[in-house]
Formats: structure tokens, C-alpha cells, sequence
């Protein structure tokens, strides 16, 4: 009896792990195309205005000196630069998953070793 909950308990974390990790990834690769191209396009409305439009310059202004076109690239790119971050996460996400299901075989795996001694 116990066996069957360990491997049913493992594969309930396994299914809900990898569900889960697949909506985040293309969450998170649908958010990196929209902003990618949202940054395209403020980027191109930056130059189009004569403004400054260094994102290096940016992110080191007061966010009280910049207008609200500034401030939206520079939002866009910390999206952009943390995406492989992102990704990083998700798949710890779905590790801990499988592991948090590998809990009750271990403990079984414990108690074995403990009642041979």
C-alpha cells in the first residue's frame, strides 16, 4: 500500500511539475517576443523623437528626469536581459516538483536502512 501512494504521490508532483513548467515557459517566451518587439518599437519612437535613448544612460538617470517613452525601455529591457534568468527559474521550479515527489521514497528508503540495522 504504501509503494503505491509513494509512486502515485511521486507522479501527482511530476504531472503538476511539468504542466506548470510548460505555462511558464511560454509565458515567459511569449512575454520575451511581445517585449522584444515593444522595445523595437519605443526604441524607434526614442530616435524618431530626438531623444536619449541609451539604455546604459537611462538606467543611470533619475527616473524623475525621464519621460514616460525612457521609462518604458527601460522596463522593457530588464525584462529582455533577465529572461534566461526566467527560464533558469522555471526549471528549478519544475525540479523541486519531481523532488518534493521523491520525499516519500527516500523516507521509505530510510526506514528500510534503519530496520535492517
Amino acid at each position: 500500500m504504501n509503494k503505491k501512494f509513494n509512486k502515485h504521490f511521486f507522479w501527482l508532483f511530476a504531472i503538476i511539475g511539468f504542466f506548470l513548467s510548460i505555462f511558464l515557459f511560454v509565458n515567459e517566451f511569449f512575454l520575451n517576443q511581445i517585449a522584444t518587439e515593444r522595445f523595437n518599437s519605443e526604441m524607434q519612437m526614442c530616435v524618431e523623437l530626438t531623444s536619449d535613448c541609451s539604455i546604459d544612460q537611462l538606467a543611470n538617470e533619475n527616473s524623475s528626469n525621464l519621460n514616460a517613452n525612457q521609462l518604458k525601455l527601460i522596463e522593457l529591457n530588464t525584462i529582455i536581459e533577465n529572461y534566461e534568468q526566467y527560464m533558469i527559474k522555471i526549471a528549478q521550479i519544475f525540479f523541486a516538483f519531481i523532488f518534493i515527489g521523491s520525499i516519500p521514497y527516500f523516507v521509505g528508503w530510510i526506514r528500510s536502512l534503519i530496520l535492517r540495522n
